[in-house]
């Protein structure tokens, strides 16, 4: 059995194995659509447009805003998701450079069936923001925003973009992108309700 640190190393090498898996198809390197930044200084919100709601249980990232500086972003990352309870909610977001290397992950320690006053797996699903930094990245790495499902894995619209440019909906990336960064640290610790 693995301990600990060989397990990271292990799951880290798999990342670098399949980095294509995230890369843009857009050969370039640039992320598709709009955005901008407001007069404040913060990157506008992008918005991730109608989805499918997949069958599984799902964790969509509907918008995406930061503030900050270069190398210390925070961003506020706004998920849709199947939370029932602790049984089956979105239990973090994380931020992927683009070429699928983990940049970021932020836990979230409970269920969030209350945001929108439904507990009902099958009604739209509930939403809500959480905040999260700081981010290592420039105003112009092009990153990819993405949620995880306690139940389920990655199974939900993915924005891309960067700070500079703002975020949209990433429809050429699927479940498998990066997928091996599922066991990378930090884990969630339980979830409170």
């Amino acid at each position: 059995m693995l301990g600990s640190k060989p397990r990271q190393a292990f799951a880290l090498a798999l990342s670098l194995t399949q980095l294509a898996a995230c890369a843009s198809s857009h050969g370039d390197g640039s992320s598709p659509g709009t955005g901008g930044t407001s007069s404040a200084g913060a990157a506008t919100t992008g918005q991730g447009g109608a989805t499918a709601v997949p069958t599984a249980p799902y964790a969509n990232v509907t918008a995406v805003a930061t503030t900050g500086t270069p190398g210390s972003y925070t961003f506020n990352v706004t998920i849709e998701s199947a939370d029932i309870d602790c049984s089956q909610y979105a239990d973090w977001w994380e931020v992927l450079s683009d070429d699928g290397a983990l940049v970021y992950r932020r836990i979230l320690e409970h269920s969030h069936t209350d945001a929108n006053g439904s507990s009902d797996a099958d009604a739209p699903g509930n939403t809500f923001t959480r905040s999260g930094g700081p981010v290592p990245v420039t105003d112009t790495d092009v990153v990819v925003v993405r949620a995880h499902m306690s139940v389920g894995g990655y199974n939900g619209a993915v924005m891309r973009g960067s700070v500079a440019d703002g975020f949209v909906q990433a429809t050429d990336l699927g479940a498998d992108c990066a997928s091996d960064v599922e066991l990378v640290e930090p884990q969630p610790d339980g979830c409170e309700f």
